[in-house]
């Protein structure tokens, strides 16, 4: 099985663009929702779980180099059993991709393209990521390599002309609710993290030369401390009442840049920055999705799935999140206790299960 390469810099950059992804604008107003004016701390609890995840991740792909999600899997659990782990796995990056691209429709038709359907930003979006998807990772590697420069430039002014506006008095005090608050909301942005697990389906196109799990941790790091900046400056800025109302709190601060009465109102070029991570993120929770399914059913080019693919995300992406209040309900109470079940139990099944099947073996001698 031929796979193309991806340097250890570039697995770097997707893994960061990845963890950035979708989070950057919706997560700060959930993790405040739980956890008030102490979300940033939740933020950095979050960021040394999230080490650990990658770490982990890592380990699993020194034992199983190069292989396939799908094949990981059949060699731990068995032919059969393995087939339908797969299968339970496929399923969940299928549901992933359907709630990332309702994110994407939902911003779009309600803040940029006021007028037109959701039903359009998600058939022009899918489109991009298709094609995207079908040029290969190793071109989503050299695109990453871009974007995330660009992007990172685009944060960094964004906090800095920001930083006028902060204001100490919206952190205090700390821990006023105790710190079970707090652990709430590093689980809401840990549940996030472990959607890394998608990663793993990528593992097979990392160059051998590199070490995988340095690689991980530093995109880990990197995105996570966005995140945690993010929140931290959602919170200097608006305070916690304001950013839990606001569904897109990050967007609502850019609208507060104004520089000399001359730059203003560049909340677009700011939400720029989550398109760009949004879309990687997609991309290859979409690839996994379609690749794995190709090595489960024996197809020889993967490619060839991504339209009817495409098809049922658009579809599921509409009946997996019929509105807003939905969405806010499945993030909160939901979605970390799911991604708990694939990107920790699973893992941890793959990586103990065969040293289970040595140590029998070896009583049996």
């Amino acid at each position: 099985m031929h796979f193309s390469s991806l340097s250890a810099r570039q697995f770097m950059f997707l893994t960061a663009l990845f963890v950035i992804g979708d989070t950057i604008l919706y997560v700060p107003s959930n993790v405040a929702f739980v956890a008030g004016q102490d979300a940033w701390i939740s933020g950095l609890i979050a960021s040394c779980a999230g080490f650990l995840l990658v770490s982990l991740y890592g380990i699993l792909g020194k034992q199983y180099p190069r292989m396939l999600l799908i094949d990981i899997c059949e060699s731990a659990f068995g032919r059969f059993l393995g087939k339908a782990v797969g299968l339970w796995v496929i399923l969940f990056f299928f549901i992933d991709s359907g709630v990332l691209l309702w994110q994407i429709g939902d911003f779009m038709s309600t803040h940029i393209l006021m007028a037109t359907p959701i039903q359009a930003c998600l058939i022009l979006f899918i489109a991009i990521i298709v094609m995207g998807v079908r040029l290969g990772p190793d071109v989503l590697g050299r695109a990453s390599e871009i974007i995330f420069g660009w992007s990172v430039v685009l944060f960094v002014l964004f906090v800095v002309m920001l930083s006028p506006n902060f204001e100490g008095r919206h952190i205090q005090p700390l821990a006023e609710n105790g710190l079970s608050p707090i652990v709430r909301g590093s689980f809401l942005l840990v549940g996030y993290y472990l959607e890394s697990f998608i990663l793993i389906s990528l593992f097979p196109y990392f160059k051998p030369t590199g070490n995988l799990s340095n690689v991980l941790r530093k995109g880990m790091l990197i995105g996570s401390s966005v995140l945690a900046l993010t929140i931290l400056t959602c919170i200097l800025v608006l305070g916690k009442d304001i950013t839990v109302i606001n569904i897109f709190p990050t967007y609502i601060l850019a609208q507060k840049i104004s520089i000399g009465g001359i730059l203003e109102r560049i909340e677009v070029v700011i939400a720029s920055i989550w398109i760009f991570t949004l879309y990687f993120k997609l991309s290859l929770c979409f690839h996994a999705a379609i690749r794995e399914t190709a090595q489960l059913f024996k197809v020889k080019d993967y490619k060839i799935l991504s339209f009817p693919s495409a098809v049922l995300v658009v579809a599921a992406s509409l009946i997996l999140v019929p509105n807003v209040s939905y969405f806010n309900t499945l993030i909160i109470q939901t979605w970390w206790p799911y991604t708990l079940t694939q990107g920790l139990l699973l893992p941890l099944l793959l990586l103990g299960i065969p040293k289970v099947k040595s140590l029998v073996s070896a009583s049996k001698r």
